[in-house]
């Protein structure tokens, strides 16, 4: 199933045959008879944008799709829905972060629904595969998620895809190095066992040994375990002054839940990939959280004017907090609305459009903005976090920036 969504679908009962006949503005909008959208033949030309969403909107990652098509939506609709007087119309799929079904939809929107550009993905194990597709297509693609560190390399680069997210290093690397500058010594490292739980605790680990850190213990858990006791047991005869995680999702709010009550936080200090401390996180656990350390290329507390904004809109849009996958859907949305600005809302092909993105540098709600030409990967600030009170909720505050962080891919 696909949804449209377009500045018609906001207001379709204001527009008549008449006033789009007399806009010339209006080129390319689907005129609205009986609540169904129909192209005019003869603007066919001059046709909307068309923008291609891949997000999980159903199974368990379903949350995470949709607050990265919230940021999407939210910035468009910023935009009235146009680039350079031009329409923009988004068709969304739902590819449930599975790679057979993401690979299907994918097709479809570049098959048969002829879009200008792609633009999500949250899993990697998609992202793997919809690069090799659109470099075989030539199509342009820019992914809000897919973060495995193999997907943007300097071996695989791709004209027509870019990453306006993160990779896994990018994330964990600095956090070895901040780490290790606070003064801690002996770090006993945990996370989910598969491809990217392991991916961050290496990224971690790197540069936290090459400054005079030890290892004194790992544990990888299966993913969704739901009594994280027997490694609690061993990271408490281990005794190190630092635990690093890369658990994420329910499987975080369980290990942070399950650490605090152990009573390890009274003698362990406990950080991690940005994921197990996050806004989607928080009320489920609770006073365990706090104090923990997370490095992530967002957080709630960037005291910017470009972030106070982009917080105030989403919470008065949507009644809740913005998450990383809010900002993420946000940030790359604004990337493919500032490279079809420079083409003054067109799209000559796809070799142009992939420059323009190239190209762009903007400020974002995260920071500065822009790509490294010899992996399409985003280049962008990563931000060390703490998770405290602010009031009656809890959000990450950050207490170091590393900025224009470059995946050395």
């Amino acid at each position: 199933m696909s949804d449209r969504y377009s500045n018609k679908t906001k207001s379709r009962t204001r527009v008549t045959r008449r006033r789009l006949l007399g806009s010339g503005a209006a080129a390319g909008v689907a005129i609205a008879s009986n609540g169904f959208g129909v192209f005019s033949p003869a603007l066919a030309q001059a046709r909307a944008i068309r923008v291609g969403v891949l997000a999980p909107l159903s199974g368990v990652y379903a949350s995470l799709g949709t607050n990265k098509n919230n940021g999407i939506k939210m910035f468009f609709a910023e935009k009235g829905m146009k680039v350079e007087g031009k329409s923009i119309e988004l068709i969304i799929e739902d590819d449930e972060a599975k790679p057979q079904e993401g690979m299907r939809k994918a097709r479809k929107l570049v098959e048969q629904d002829d879009v200008d550009v792609l633009l999500g993905v949250i899993s990697s194990a998609i992202g793997y595969a919809l690069k090799e597709y659109v470099g075989r297509v030539k199509k342009v693609w820019v992914t809000t998620g897919a973060a495995a560190d193999g997907i943007f390399k300097k071996a695989n680069n791709n004209p027509y895809a870019f990453r306006s997210s993160l990779s896994v290093w990018q994330a964990n690397n600095p956090m070895g190095s901040w780490l290790s500058e606070k003064g801690y010594k002996r770090v006993f490292v945990t996370g989910a066992d598969y491809a990217m739980g392991r991916e961050a605790i290496e990224a971690f680990g790197r540069d936290f040994v090459l400054k005079g850190g030890t290892r004194v213990g790992e544990v990888f858990a299966p993913l969704g375990t739901s009594d994280f006791a027997p490694y609690l047991a061993e990271i408490k005869r281990a005794n190190p002054d630092l635990v690093y995680s890369s658990h994420a999702g329910s499987d975080a709010v369980r290990f942070v839940q399950q650490f605090g009550a152990f009573g390890l936080n009274n003698s362990i200090k406990l950080a991690g990939f940005g994921y197990l401390a996050e806004e989607d996180t928080f009320d489920a656990q609770g006073a365990a959280v706090l104090g923990v350390y997370t490095g992530l290329n967002w957080a709630y507390g960037i005291d910017t004017p470009s972030n106070k904004a982009f917080v105030a809109n989403y919470r008065k849009l949507y009644n809740s907090s913005p998450t990383v996958d809010s900002v993420a859907g946000y940030v790359g949305a604004q990337v493919v609305w500032e490279a079809l600005r420079s083409l003054g809302g067109n799209v000559p092909d796809q070799d142009a459009l992939g420059k323009a993105i190239l190209t762009t540098k903007i400020d974002t709600p995260r920071g500065p903005v822009s790509f490294d030409p010899d992996t399409r990967n985003v280049i962008q600030n990563i931000y060390i976090r703490e998770a405290v009170k602010d009031g009656a909720e809890t959000h990450n505050r950050v207490l170091a920036t590393y900025p224009s962080v470059r995946d050395p891919g």
